[in-house]
């Protein structure tokens, strides 16, 4: 399977780049034009600096300035680090089951260990995990114990579309997922994941949704944000509990 299609661009667009600083390259999105209520680069950003903070496997994200783009693109860009000389789409394993027996019990335990970053979807309002790309498998050839999922494409989070702006706000929903990762999930691991969300200082999710340009997100869309994190963190492990 070629790695490079772990690169097919999703519902923003964007393409993969490389550069000296990053061994692997990284992923540029946005080049859809985002409306205001759609801050994708902005949206990613937050979360890969949460994910940071909770220790959950999302990669590191710049916010980046995308110059002398086509009419009608997106300059407000963000680059998602390429953790991994492979990568490959976790769509790719949707279809498992014809797979030799040990092979699919390998991939659930693997998906096993990444329970806890349930949490994390969970908390930010996650609507686009079930799909072919929004997870990927990063794998080293060089050292084959060396591999992770790596969970990224959190452009339709947060408070996309304006929907933390109502009562509704502080409501945890079921996120949509594949059920080969539905199968996988530990609750202990889940559970712990929710704790360290419950447990995050409010100052850390101020600092990092505060330092996003106004330009990537109005003040009023990131003082929506901020609200939402920080009223949906004490309704988090009790949902988890409840439902799991």
């Amino acid at each position: 399977m070629d790695p490079a299609a772990a690169s097919r661009p999703g519902e923003a667009g964007g393409y993969r780049v490389n550069g000296g600083e990053t061994p692997f390259g990284a992923y540029l999105i946005p080049t859809r034009p985002c409306e205001e209520n759609t801050p994708r680069a902005a949206n990613e950003k937050i979360v890969a600096d949460l994910a940071h903070e909770l220790g959950f496997s999302v990669p590191p994200v710049l916010l980046h300035r995308r110059a002398g783009v086509l009419r009608g693109e997106e300059t407000r860009c963000c680059l998602s680090l390429v953790m991994y000389p492979e990568q490959y789409e976790w769509g790719l394993i949707f279809g498992i089951t014809g797979m030799p027996p040990p092979i699919p019990q390998i991939i659930r335990t693997s998906m096993t260990r990444y329970s806890e970053t349930l949490a994390l979807d969970l908390w930010i309002g996650q609507t686009d995990r079930n799909n072919a790309n929004s997870v990927i498998l990063g794998v080293d050839p060089a050292n084959q114990a060396d591999t992770a999922f790596l969970f990224h494409d959190h452009v339709l989070a947060l408070n996309h579309g304006n929907r933390w702006a109502g009562a509704e706000r502080d409501r945890i929903e079921m996120v949509p997922l594949p059920q080969i990762f539905r199968d996988a999930i530990s609750k202990p691991r889940l559970r712990e994941g929710a704790v360290r969300v419950a447990e995050l200082p409010d100052e850390t999710i101020s600092d990092i949704v505060s330092r996003i340009p106004d330009d990537y997100m109005t003040m009023a869309h990131r003082e929506i944000v901020l609200a939402g994190l920080i009223g949906r963190k004490p309704g988090l492990l009790d949902f988890v509990k409840r439902n799991f």
